[in-house]
C-alpha cells in the first residue's frame, strides 16, 4: 500500500495546480499494474520513479559524465543530484561516495524502457537500496518538498532492518 501511495502522491504532485503533464495518467496506471504483478514492490516503485523522472525531464545522466560529457568508464561512479547525474573520476570530488556499477547498469536498463528484461533481473536488497538511493536523491532534488509516502517507506525500511528510532528519555535526544 505504501508503494501505491508513493505512485499516487508523485502523480498528484506533478499535476498540481491544474497543469496536467502528458503521460502522467498512463504512467500511473501502468505503474500500479506493475505493482500488482511484481512480488517486490520496491522494484515497481524504482521503475516508476525512473520513468517519472524521465517524463518530467529530470532523468539523471547515466551514460556520460554530467560535467565534462566524457563517456563513463564501466566502473563505480559518483552521483550528484544537483549536477544531474554521474560524474567521472576527474570531475567527482574526492569525498563523494561511489555508486556500484551494477546499480548504474540497472538504472540504464530501466531508463531504456525494457521492462521485460528488468522484470527478469534478480535484485538483492543492497542493490535495491542503492537504486532507490540514486532515484530518491534525484527526485527530492527536483521537488520543492519531500514526499510523505517516500519518508514513510524509508522509515519502514529502517524498522525492518532493526534501526529503531530512539525513544524519548533514553539519552539519545
Amino acid at each position: 500500500m505504501a508503494h501505491a501511495a508513493l505512485i499516487a502522491e508523485l502523480a498528484e504532485r506533478v499535476c498540481e495546480d491544474r497543469h496536467p503533464v502528458d503521460g502522467v495518467y498512463e504512467l500511473t496506471v501502468t505503474a500500479l499494474d506493475e505493482l500488482a504483478r511484481e512480488t517486490d514492490p520496491r522494484r515497481a516503485s524504482a521503475w516508476f520513479l525512473m520513468t517519472a523522472l524521465d517524463l518530467l525531464g529530470y532523468a539523471p545522466q547515466l551514460m556520460a559524465c554530467v560535467s565534462c560529457e566524457r563517456p563513463l568508464a564501466p566502473k563505480p561512479a559518483a552521483f550528484s543530484a544537483p549536477a544531474g547525474g554521474f560524474l567521472c573520476d576527474s570531475c567527482a570530488l574526492p569525498a563523494m561516495e561511489l555508486v556500484p556499477l551494477p546499480t548504474i547498469k540497472v538504472l540504464r536498463l530501466i531508463a531504456s524502457g525494457d521492462i521485460e528484461t528488468y522484470r527478469r533481473l534478480k535484485l538483492d536488497s543492497a542493490l535495491m537500496n542503492s537504486i532507490e538511493g540514486v532515484l530518491q536523491s534525484q527526485l527530492e532534488h527536483h521537488l520543492d518538498r519531500r514526499l510523505k509516502s517516500l519518508a514513510f517507506i524509508n522509515s519502514m525500511s529502517s524498522l525492518s532492518m532493526g534501526k529503531y528510532p530512539p525513544k524519548a528519555g533514553d539519552g539519545a535526544e
